[in-house]
């Protein structure tokens, strides 16, 4: 994870009092790096981890947990894995070679487009999982465990090794492979577990969440995109309905309760408006745009207003 601040902004100034980051521009170098050269900055001091780049996540998050807290805290925890390069615990000779391949001055080195295999991405997981567990275990063994709010989520669908059978697309694309995430939620003090909810959300909802059960309000300079899904998880009131949006460089989507507007380029010429009726579907198979374009028009329509309070892409090629 590297958290994009401007030049002269500090961590403090942004509510940060912790913050592990990497370089930029080296990114991807860093994640799975085993050699001495360039390492995250730790509290805006620069410190050296030679371990896996997942396990130094977890144990710093852990730390953090286990440390004196006098006041309520929020923990931000972005895992890198299960993302390519393909590099599991002790992978030295893998990150040694795109780390001589990146200076070398190979460009897609780091997309490990050559590299990675299932037995890779299940050991990557495996890591993930493992590291949350030891930050679950902080929680316990200092007693916070009851009252602690934590949230599992992910910011895209799989890519390349991953199963994401019956949907259809991946990680980039707005079908429901590149969008549809599970959220795993627990709060002991106030959720009661093994419950199962299909109300599909989107992360501006659990950022308008965690600020109303800390007590917090949003500026009103700066409102709020998502809907708080506080009443409906801890009093049982009805779920907030509102559209769910989306848009990339080349892809647009927007979802109204079962019916998803999908623009996106496809085999024939141009990108084509289609409908889907995702409680029938969820394989975006059947474009029912023909049969109900009323329904069509009115996603359509939404989409370009929430649209129109959105800043243009640059005009730089990529996909955003």
């Amino acid at each position: 994870m590297a958290l994009r601040l401007p030049a002269l902004v500090q961590p403090a100034e942004v509510g940060l009092g912790h913050l592990l980051r990497q370089p930029v521009r080296r990114r991807r170098l860093l994640l799975q790096d085993h050699r001495p050269g360039p390492r995250p900055v730790r509290g805006e001091v620069p410190a050296e981890s030679l371990g896996y780049y997942t396990d130094t996540l977890a144990d710093r998050a852990a730390e953090f947990v286990r440390a004196r807290h006098d006041r309520p805290w929020l923990l931000n925890l972005n895992f890198t894995a299960p993302h390519w390069p393909w590099e599991g615990p002790g992978d030295r000779p893998t990150s040694d070679a795109i780390t001589a391949r990146v200076e070398a001055g190979d460009a897609n080195a780091l997309w490990h487009e050559d590299g990675g295999s299932l037995a890779t991405y299940r050991r990557m997981v495996e890591a993930m999982d493992a590291g949350i567990g030891r930050v679950l275990r902080a929680l316990r063994d200092t007693g916070q465990e009851r009252d602690t709010l934590v949230l599992f989520s992910s910011d895209n669908g799989g890519e390349r090794w991953s199963y994401q059978w019956p949907l259809t697309g991946s990680k980039a694309s707005l079908n429901e492979g590149g969008i549809r995430v599970p959220n795993i939620l627990r709060w002991p003090a106030r959720i009661g577990p093994r419950q199962v909810s299909r109300v599909p959300v989107i992360t501006q909802d659990w950022t308008a969440t965690v600020l109303e059960v800390a007590g917090a309000r949003p500026a009103a300079s700066h409102p709020l995109d998502g809907r708080s899904l506080a009443p409906y998880l801890l009093d049982g009131a009805d779920p907030p309905r509102h559209e769910l949006f989306w848009r990339t460089r080349t892809s647009r989507a927007l979802r109204d309760g079962r019916w998803k507007y999908l623009r996106a380029p496809g085999p024939a010429a141009g990108p084509a408006d289609r409908l889907y009726d995702l409680d029938a579907d969820p394989r975006e198979q059947a474009d029912l745009a023909r049969a109900h374009p009323d329904v069509l028009r009115r996603l359509t329509a939404r989409w370009e207003r929430i649209a129109q309070d959105l800043l243009p892409y640059p005009a730089s090629a990529g996909t955003g």
